[in-house]
């Protein structure tokens, strides 16, 4: 696995812990899953 730092606007993240939490997840494996989902439909895989 790769270690990836970015920075993200204050209400983003607020947004992001609050939907985390909301589905019972740790803040990693909810941006991870999120990822995992939209991504492919963008470059067209999957």
């Amino acid at each position: 696995m790769v270690n990836v730092n970015i920075e993200i606007p204050d209400e983003l993240h607020r947004q992001l812990k609050l939907a985390s939490v909301l589905n019972d997840k740790t803040l990693k494996a909810y941006v991870i899953e999120t990822l995992d989902e939209e991504l492919p439909a963008t470059i067209g895989g999957k």
